[in-house]
């Protein structure tokens, strides 16, 4: 994953202006566990192929973006994913072959056990295209100000932070983001910041991001098929 300094990323934006859209840990984990998930839409790894593949066409279209932060959180946290989503695979198939040996018993017809969902490796198949994502990132290393500013959030309750919940590491992510958003205004470019933590950025906590981003003309998404909407703008 290509690493920048601030303002070597910032440069990078002004020379080639295209969207930006920054992502958080939430998100590319989401990539991991859509399928054990029902809040996670199934489509979503489909929407993050898409925009994986957008991010490398020329002249550029999309910018992949994210905090050192991120890149550190989803390697901390992507194999204990991968063994749930396998835990959950192996309790589905035990199922599915328990209801067709009760089946059997009842009908005494030999049903068809179909494709076995442990046999294709969707766990590491999945993480594979997480780490693709992540790897194509400016992944930018977040700077005295923006830690500052974050704890500046603690202080002060502002989401992701709350009374009780600090969350040193999302705001430090964010402010980041917002740096970003104020620093490239005068590109009129679109900008994204994806992230499916919703308890933390959206509505139940103070009202959310929604007016503050508003005001750095920025849009949050919290899912991949949101993310796709805003690009296609049907949001």
């Amino acid at each position: 994953m290509p690493i920048h300094r601030y303002d070597d990323a910032l440069l990078k934006f002004q020379q080639e202006p295209a969207t930006v859209l920054y992502l958080d840990t939430c998100i590319l984990l989401d990539i991991i566990r859509s399928p054990i998930r029902d809040t996670i839409a199934a489509e979503s790894v489909q929407f993050a192929k898409f925009l994986l593949e957008r991010s490398n066409h020329k002249p550029k279209s999309l910018w992949l973006v994210t905090s050192e932060t991120v890149a550190l959180e989803w390697e901390e946290h992507a194999d204990e994913i991968v063994k749930e989503v396998e835990r959950e695979i192996l309790k589905l198939e035990s199922k599915r072959s328990h209801m067709l040996t009760a089946a059997k018993a009842a009908t005494e017809i030999d049903y068809l056990h179909g494709q076995a969902v442990n046999r294709i490796n969707l766990a590491q198949t999945l993480k594979a295209i997480s780490k693709s994502v992540l790897d194509t990132c400016i992944v930018i290393p977040p700077e005295k100000e923006h830690s500052l500013a974050a704890m500046d959030r603690v202080k002060k309750y502002r989401a992701p932070a709350k009374r009780g919940k600090a969350e040193p590491k999302d705001c430090e992510i964010y402010e980041v983001f917002l740096s970003l958003c104020r620093d490239l205004q005068e590109k009129e470019m679109k900008l994204i910041f994806a992230s499916s933590n919703t308890n933390d950025y959206g509505e139940k906590n103070s009202g959310g991001i929604e007016q503050e981003l508003s005001a750095v003309k920025a849009k949050y998404a919290n899912c991949w098929n949101w993310v796709n909407a805003i690009l296609e703008e049907r949001s």
